[in-house]
């Protein structure tokens, strides 16, 4: 049976963070692909701005592009209205029939799922890879969830990278140096096209 790994956000922009916890996943639960999906609308952040999809998108193929095993998938950001994940693995089931699902997040966002629009459907339709993230233990994890879906959850121990988006863009508009945080063809794009530009006001997150 192919596995298919699924690692949904929001990539703005995407970074080493993202790509290491990728290929963690790929190789510790021999993965057939991962499919990177960057969400239109975060029904976290519906307050906050967020760059657009295809630019986000594009950074994506950008920093995928030496890696046979990743895709971009962009249906979420071709898709009106908040991003929900139920909606995504539902599709990408009806198109992978024979096919298990992993979803690719960390144990913070694992932690709050009872608050992820449908939770027991998506555990149902994937197991959730919850990566380990600084600060957030496994026991933290199930505690926090009822007991029937600890079968769905899985651990993945990985290098802790502190790298978040959020710090990436503070550092550009500071006109700081992002090197060595997201790929040079990343870092490149985001200094031609201007993104998160010094002296700007943006607080996404």
């Amino acid at each position: 049976m192919p596995k298919i790994g699924i690692f949904g956000g929001s990539f703005d922009p995407v970074h080493f963070g993202h790509l290491r916890l990728a290929e963690e996943a790929r190789e510790r639960l021999d993965l057939e692909r991962v499919l990177f999906v960057p969400n239109h609308i975060s029904p976290f952040k519906l307050s906050r701005e967020v760059t657009p999809g295809e630019i986000r998108a594009e950074m994506l193929r950008l920093a995928v592009a030496d890696n046979p095993y990743f895709v971009v998938d962009d249906r979420e950001i071709r898709r009106p209205g908040p991003s929900f994940t139920v909606n995504t693995l539902r599709e990408l089931q009806r198109e992978n029939p024979n096919a298990e699902m992993y979803f690719l997040t960390g144990t913070d966002a694992v932690k709050g799922l009872p608050g992820w629009n449908e939770p027991e459907a998506l555990l149902e339709l994937a197991y959730f890879v919850a990566a380990a993230r600084p600060g957030v233990r496994d026991r933290d994890v199930l505690d926090a969830l009822p007991d029937a879906w600890e079968r769905r959850v899985l651990f993945l121990p990985m290098p802790e990278l502190d790298i978040s988006a959020t710090d990436i863009r503070l550092r550009t508009r500071e006109g700081r140096s992002v090197r060595y945080l997201t790929p040079p063809a990343v870092e490149q794009f985001v200094r031609e096209r201007g993104l998160y530009a010094p002296g700007s006001t943006d607080i996404r997150a």
